[in-house]
């Protein structure tokens, strides 16, 4: 079973065990993080502007990148870019949804609490937690050909103000999905939720050394689920551009919390290491 989140989660209530594609996995009871609520337990929204991230993706992958019908017609490094959404024909049909991976100028590690946290372009939206929400599945890898899923939570059955392409959703039923927060915060994730996924079980996904993360659009139709089965509903289908829209710049995409050290920081301290014990050999 994972474990908990961190010793500040240990004493949460948890959901009964989940499986999601052969991955029996463990996830935090709600209720969750309303869309701007930064001091939640489980998973607070973090300000763009924190201290804790470090670096910022910096490269949308084309040859990991694809989007679906309604989104952008190419890839912006500077402006948003649309992942589209798909139709109740497209989806019976079998079409992909669209997807987006991006790169870092520094790997991520799995470390003290959450690692990275992803950014959309949601806003506030009726009550109680509404929030005019698109979301994306959040996958990560360390090659650019595995890429392990976080598991994640959806319980709504109904917008609590709207329908269809103009509703908002109680945020507070949804865990571990990006778009779960209102622009300007970042939705958290902590590689921890992966530890008994079977691609890091068996050495494909090294949480030590993430090098890529993918977001997968969701149509919000009820068609895709979470971890226990349950439908996902958001704001489908909207108009103009459908779909998770992402944007690329520094405070605006996915911020990086905590890293692979760099080759040249590693290799100082090894030396530092080697000199330290021939000096200590010396004296003794």
């Amino acid at each position: 079973m994972l474990r908990a989140r961190r010793l500040f989660l240990v004493r949460s209530i948890v959901i009964p065990a989940c499986v999601l594609g052969g991955f029996v996995c463990e996830v935090t009871a709600g209720p969750y993080s309303g869309p701007t609520q930064t001091s939640h337990a489980i998973d607070p929204a973090i300000p763009a502007a924190s201290p804790l991230f470090h670096v910022w993706a910096d490269n949308i992958d084309a040859t990991r990148t694809y989007f679906a019908p309604r989104g952008s017609s190419s890839i912006s490094q500077t402006n948003f870019n649309s992942l589209g959404d798909l139709d109740s024909s497209q989806i019976a049909n079998g079409d992909s949804p669209g997807f987006l991976t991006v790169t870092f100028p520094q790997n991520i590690r799995n470390g003290a609490g959450p690692d990275f946290a992803v950014f959309e372009s949601g806003f506030a939206f009726g009550s109680p937690n509404g929030l005019f929400a698109e979301f994306a599945y959040v996958e990560v890898s360390s090659d650019g050909n595995n890429f392990a899923r976080f598991p994640s939570i959806s319980t709504n059955t109904a917008p609590v103000t709207g329908s269809g392409a103009f509703a908002g959703f109680d945020v507070s039923n949804v865990y571990n999905l990006a778009g779960k927060h209102a622009s300007g915060f970042g939705t958290p994730f902590n590689l921890d939720d992966l530890l008994n996924h079977p691609l890091v079980q068996n050495s494909l996904v090294d949480l030590s050394n993430i090098a890529y993360v993918k977001l997968v659009d969701i149509p919000g139709d009820g068609s895709f689920f979470d971890s226990l089965g349950n439908p996902i509903r958001d704001n489908w289908m909207t108009t103009g551009s459908g779909g998770f829209d992402f944007r690329l710049p520094a405070g605006q995409g996915i911020g990086a919390i905590n890293l692979v050290p760099e080759a040249a920081s590693s290799s100082l301290l090894s030396l530092g290491m080697l000199a330290f014990m021939k000096l200590r050999r010396r004296r003794v």
